[in-house]
């Protein structure tokens, strides 16, 4: 796959899925814009981005979900590159909650980052997209069977696979394509940003990957992979898709 020249946006870049997306992208030669909310995670992040091209990606600390936050994003990256390729909606946030716990803030701030930010930042994105003929990858969680206290992730998650799907059918008329990469359980900073130690985040993967098939926990470097795969030209024809990488997790 080749990138070189293409200009990525990639939300949520300052750790876990989106990160490893981000490397990957500048080992195949893409010029960045990362958008984060952890400034020394995202200089991070950057500084092994550009070791690969000797390129310096654009890091945008933003919070998206502020009422310019996404017109910034665009505006600088045109700014400084004149183009935009790929949008890569990675931000997002999924605290464990139900019906009964979830007040109506919470459920608020939820909407705001997982749903409204990738559908703005979509449309803003789409005049540029439109000019290069390019694409957006939505990620976010894999089907799961229905468990208490995930109520307003898993609206949220059926959502964005209604947005994928239907926005796909939409973006297709001006020769951009919309698809979804939807990774099962992940090794990612989620655990780590509840102050969970590295011995009990050690355990808590050890418990969660025993109900998962094949009993292992996928790498976010994997996922990034699939990113990839889902930005580039290898299947021009592929969009409103869904696709799901979490070991089979989804039918056991």
């Amino acid at each position: 796959m080749n990138f070189s020249g293409k200009v990525v946006i990639i939300t949520g870049g300052s750790s876990g899925i989106g990160a490893a997306a981000a490397k990957q992208f500048a080992s195949h030669g893409a010029l960045l814009t990362i958008v984060g909310q952890n400034e020394q995670r995202l200089l991070q992040v950057a500084e092994k981005c550009a070791n690969f091209k000797d390129h310096n990606p654009l890091c945008l600390l933003i919070d998206l979900t502020s009422p310019d936050g996404c017109e910034e994003v665009v505006r600088k990256t045109i700014e400084t590159y004149g183009k935009i390729d790929v949008l890569v909606n990675c931000a997002g946030k999924g605290p464990v909650t139900d019906l009964f716990d979830t007040s109506m803030e919470i459920f608020d701030e939820l909407i705001a980052i997982n749903l409204r930010v990738p559908y703005k930042l979509t449309k803003l994105c789409l005049p540029h997209l439109k000019n290069t003929k390019g694409n957006i990858v939505n990620v976010f969680a894999a089907p799961l069977k229905v468990t208490p206290g995930f109520l307003p992730f898993a609206m949220i998650r059926d959502a964005l696979q209604r947005f994928t799907n239907s926005g796909g059918l939409e973006t297709a008329s001006v020769d951009v394509r919309m698809n979804a990469v939807r990774p099962g359980i992940t090794r990612t900073n989620f655990l780590a940003n509840f102050n969970v130690s590295d011995a009990d985040m050690k355990e808590a993967y050890e418990k969660i990957a025993e109900i998962v098939p094949n009993k292992v926990i996928i790498e976010p470097e994997e996922i990034a992979n699939l990113i990839l795969f889902a930005a580039s030209d290898i299947c021009p024809n592929m969009n409103a898709s869904n696709l799901v990488l979490d070991g089979a997790a989804s039918y056991y």
